[in-house]
């Protein structure tokens, strides 16, 4: 089977999750069309990108990057069509709308929550085509199927499906001991509003402050546009030597380190004016699979991941004061660990990224020979009934 993959910019820094979806189902074929290739992850797809971007022309397919993917369509011969966001959809349009294969399409957030907001009423005529024109559409949880629905989409048309993480690549042995007494504090989250960092520094102010004999030491992995305010607060707050911000890290051995030698996982998510809201927060996941205790919001996607008490402890967003008794909790060993296994256990159980993939095969195989003249075989290859 041919997959095609839709993506304007592949694969992004922030979105290994699509990398991780083709890489993981090996035994099909895949090729990306993409308007800008960073090549910035190893990928068993074939990558078709026209070369170089003429302004707004990822936004918006010029003729002759239209004919250039018209003419790879005519080599490739798919036999789906994979968009990564509905934006994506869009943008890719004009190459795919003549199309009679199924369209499926992956809906990750954003698409979701900022584009009706931003652009108002005119996000409708750029989506209506693809709701008419597209067989189906994967939401990351009810939560965004719902919000999928309240924006027009039909519901025959929807499908919860979460992509899951490679759980195994942060399964390793935990110590759950503190080093020196000192609580090892993680984040791996862009430095954007999103993401609520100005919780966590609240948070440990009030920690310093109320209770001054603890210790502690908080990582921020991660870049954006907050780093210059979110430094400010840091010292405003009197938290300079409680705290390093490392920047964007690949996955590389000091980024493992940090999420090895860590004691809890903070996340606090926050809805933004402009409406911003996740959907499951790939570094979450990652933190339960290597067996970390996680301190999140009730937002988006996460309480689908997170089960209160049990597998992570859920706050209300923006809420400095829980999140600071629920460190102080953190220090007590028994519970980290309790906490920590319970979150490694359902990660591997029900997020990884090897199960979801045999599900996402299915999806693929129901669309493509739904109401056709072909089955597949016990080899998994497609033959004709007939």
């Amino acid at each position: 089977m041919n997959v095609l993959h839709l993506e304007r910019k592949f694969p992004g820094n922030t979105e290994t999750f699509i990398v991780n979806q083709i890489n993981a189902l090996q035994n099909y074929k895949h090729s990306v069309f993409t308007v800008d290739f960073l090549n910035s992850l190893p990928t068993i797809a074939k990558v078709y990108h026209p070369g170089s971007i003429p302004f707004l022309s990822d936004k918006i397919l010029r003729n002759n990057q239209v004919a250039y993917f018209k003419k790879q369509l005519d080599i490739i011969k798919p036999d789906v069509v994979h968009a990564h966001f509905i934006t994506d959809a869009c943008v890719f349009r004009e190459v795919t709308k003549n199309l009679k294969i199924p369209k499926i399409c992956s809906c990750y957030g954003y698409d979701v929550s900022v584009i009706p907001v931003k652009f108002k009423y005119f996000y409708k005529h750029f989506y209506k085509p693809i709701i008419e024109e597209y067989d189906l559409f994967l939401a990351m949880t009810e939560e965004m199927k719902t919000d999928l629905m309240n924006m027009g989409f039909p519901e025959s048309k929807i499908k919860v499906h979460y992509h899951g993480i490679d759980t195994q690549k942060f399964d390793s042995a935990r110590n759950y001991e503190m080093l020196s007494g000192e609580l090892k504090i993680l984040t791996i989250a862009s430095l954007l509003e999103v993401k609520g960092h100005e919780t966590v520094l609240r948070a440990l102010y009030r920690i310093k402050n109320e209770a001054p004999t603890l210790k502690f030491h908080y990582d921020i992995v991660g870049g954006g546009k907050l780093l210059k305010p979110l430094t400010q607060m840091v010292s405003d707050l009197g938290l300079a030597e409680n705290l390093t911000f490392h920047g964007y890290l690949k996955h590389n051995e000091i980024l493992k380190s940090l999420i090895q030698h860590a004691n809890v996982f903070v996340h606090p998510s926050v809805l933004t004016k402009q409406n911003d809201k996740e959907g499951i927060p790939g570094a979450i996941v990652e933190a339960m699979a290597s067996g970390l205790p996680v301190i999140a919001t009730r937002h988006g996607g996460i309480p689908f991941v997170i089960k209160n008490k049990k597998t992570g402890f859920l706050i209300e967003e923006k809420d400095d004061r829980e999140m600071s008794q629920l460190l102080i909790k953190l220090y007590d060993y028994n519970l980290r660990k309790q906490v920590g296994e319970q979150a490694k256990i359902y990660a591997r159980e029900f997020l990884d990224l090897h199960k979801k993939a045999l599900d996402l095969e299915e999806i693929y195989k129901s669309l493509i020979f739904k109401n056709s003249d072909y089955v597949w075989n016990s080899r998994g290859h497609k033959c004709r009934t007939n």
